[in-house]
């Protein structure tokens, strides 16, 4: 995988982080007024109720869940970066190599280096590689939270179409909520889908 593709995982990972802030920010402040709401009607929304605290639990693990996405960049850039040095470096020792023939002790010399540095940069692709499935991983776990989430949202519209009078606020709020849930998780998607390229690169390359 080349730098350029890493800074593409780079800029992919801001932006689906800060859809998701964006979207669970919205869920939390849609799921405070519907439990305004609830607590003003008392007893006849108290299902509702349920509902609106269970968006806000959920809204806090999926934030958790998308800690990874911010964590795990840093060290996957690094990684490249110094491997990208070290490829520099075993190119410049090859050219060296090659103008300094007539010497045997210098050229194994400088062969030896060379080897040294291919063994550090396969093993800091590896590295690379493993962040990479790391970051996999979290993404599966979130989309595990969103699937949860989107259930959630589920009940809330039964709830709402439950409601007598204040049905139609609260299918509104239902509705809002839906939609912030099913941009994150179109942005997880997408996200999910250049890690795996990346990954497929990656492996390929070793």
């Amino acid at each position: 995988m080349n730098i350029g593709r890493v800074m593409q995982i780079m800029d992919a990972s801001y932006r689906t982080r800060l859809t998701i802030e964006r979207s669970l920010h919205e869920i939390d402040r849609r799921a405070l007024n519907a439990m305004v709401l609830v607590k003003r009607h008392g007893n006849k929304l108290a299902g509702y109720g349920v509902i609106a605290q269970s968006f806000r639990e959920r809204a806090a693990h999926l934030e958790e869940a998308a800690s990874p996405l911010r964590n795990s960049i840093a060290p996957l850039v690094r990684a490249h970066l110094c491997i990208l040095q070290h490829r520099r470096h075993t190119e410049m020792l090859r050219r060296a190599a090659a103008g300094i023939a007539s010497n045997r002790d210098m050229r194994a010399a400088l062969r030896r280096s060379e080897e040294d540095r291919e063994r550090t940069i396969a093993k800091e692709e590896a590295q690379a590689l493993a962040i990479l499935r790391q970051l996999v991983l979290a993404v599966t776990r979130l989309q595990e939270g969103i699937a949860e989430q989107e259930y959630v949202v589920t009940n809330g519209r039964i709830e709402a179409a439950l409601a007598e009078r204040c049905g139609a606020p609260l299918m509104r709020v239902s509705h809002e909520m839906g939609v912030a849930v099913a941009t994150v998780r179109d942005a997880v998607r997408e996200y999910r889908s250049d890690l795996e390229e990346a990954l497929h690169e990656n492996s390929s390359s070793l």
